[in-house]
Formats: structure tokens, sequence, C-alpha cells
């Protein structure tokens, strides 16, 4: 079996994941919000989303990436995302179009994932998205 891209996860990478679960439980909402993103740019700076569950609504990662870009703070480096589980707030993989939207505005970017074995790991966006559609070439 060949092995599975990723890296552990770093201080930083930790950090982040508490930055989103300390968001879903202030924010959660049955129904409404339960899943957190954060983003960390190269300033340093985070900055979170909630999703906003409707016909059209938006995932947490867009939500926490618009907020960077709100701010002026383009230079996305870092995502994870994190759902509620009963009593707990597990990383949660991305979709893909929040995996295109990190590769089209940050292809550079590093994207915190889970496998469906449990592991989470650390992948650039080019390997959480393999042969993907680069639409601002």
């Amino acid at each position: 079996m060949a092995s599975r891209p990723g890296r552990p996860l770093a201080h930083e990478d930790r950090a982040l994941v508490r930055v989103a679960r300390e968001a879903l439980r202030a924010g959660y909402r049955r129904g409404r919000h339960g899943v957190a993103a954060a983003v960390r740019t190269a300033s340093g700076a985070v900055y979170v989303g909630l999703n906003v569950d409707g016909v059209h609504g938006p995932c947490a990662e867009h939500v926490a990436i618009g907020a960077a870009l709100t701010a002026g703070d383009a230079k996305l480096a870092s995502m994870v995302a994190v759902a509620k589980r009963g009593r707990s707030f597990p990383v949660l993989s991305p979709c893909g179009n929040c995996r295109q939207l990190l590769l089209d505005y940050a292809p550079h970017a590093t994207v915190i994932a889970r496998y469906p074995d449990g592991r989470v790991v650390r992948l650039s966006v080019a390997e959480s998205l393999p042969a993907a559609y680069r639409s601002f070439d």
C-alpha cells in the first residue's frame, strides 16, 4: 500500500486547531453553525469563520478566508476546519471546493486534514488536491 502524503502537525498547527475549536464552541448553533475554520496568514494573524447553513451557505473555510482578505491580510499560510461531533470537535478535512479556493488564493499554503483512519496531518495544498484545476494560471 502506498503511503499517504502528510507530515505531523507542528506546534503552530496544533494552536490553529485549538483556535478553530474555540470558535466553534463559542458559535455553535445546531442546524446553522456546525463547522468552524481558522486561517493563519504569513503575518501570524489568525482569522476564524463559521459555516453559514442555508440553501447556498458558504463553508467555514470561505468565511475565514474572506475575513483575512477583508482585513487586507491576503498571504494565507495554513488552514484547518473542525466539526462538532457529540462532545468532541475533530479536525474535518476541507471539501474539494474549499481546497480549490485555497489553491486559487494561496497555492503555497498548508492544509490540516484528517484521514479516514483518524490520522491528522499537515499537507501542502497541492497534496490535498492532486491533478487540480488551475483557474488563475
